[in-house]
């Protein structure tokens, strides 16, 4: 029995389609979860029933910046696919994954929905506290942003027995003529001349 041409395409091509839809979007994992706001994530993914080989698919992040589309297979990628995304602002978004039409590349069968909560990116370090000037002293000024601070004696004020404790970066000094003490950045030494 002889079979036309046009019969073979036709059964080679609704072959393939039937292959193609045997499997299809499954599942997207999301790592870190929850993660924070300018860091990256790692969005995977993953193929339910016998991965496709040849379809097209759009990942939405939900955060209205942008919507990749992804070819599966002839050269391009494979399931499971790993996308990377850096959200930049704090709150929770719902990334989809569904079968487009992209080119030649049919449409993935299925669809894959995930949430994904964002943080706010940690407080910036406050700096180190000031110590409180000895008894008889008083602070002049603000102290700095290192933590650096200068406290002023009064008449009677008397030198602490022991310097004041510094925090780090910083260098404990006294100055008897002008009654001044207090923490200060670390002076760089400098280089002997060659």
């Amino acid at each position: 029995m002889k079979y036309a041409p046009g019969f073979a395409f036709a059964f080679a091509f609704a072959s393939t389609l039937a292959f193609a839809e045997s499997g299809g979007i499954g599942a997207i994992k999301v790592e870190p979860s929850p993660v924070r706001a300018g860091q990256e994530a790692r969005i995977t993914i993953s193929a339910e029933g016998d991965a496709p080989e040849f379809c097209g698919m759009e990942v939405n992040f939900g955060d209205g910046s942008e919507k990749r589309k992804v070819k599966i297979g002839s050269g391009h990628q494979k399931f499971p696919v790993t996308l990377t995304k850096t959200f930049n602002k704090p709150g929770t978004y719902t990334i989809k994954a569904d079968g487009q039409k992209i080119t030649t590349h049919l449409k993935c069968a299925g669809k894959a929905t995930t949430q994904l909560v964002v943080e706010a990116p940690p407080a910036a370090a406050k700096p180190a506290a000031a110590a409180e000037c000895p008894q008889g002293y008083k602070m002049t000024g603000k102290a700095g942003k290192a933590g650096d601070f200068t406290c002023k004696g009064g008449k009677d004020a008397m030198a602490p027995a022991k310097p004041l404790a510094c925090a780090d970066g910083l260098e404990y000094f006294a100055n008897t003529k002008s009654q001044q003490l207090g923490c200060r950045k670390i002076k760089a030494q400098k280089q002997p001349a060659r």
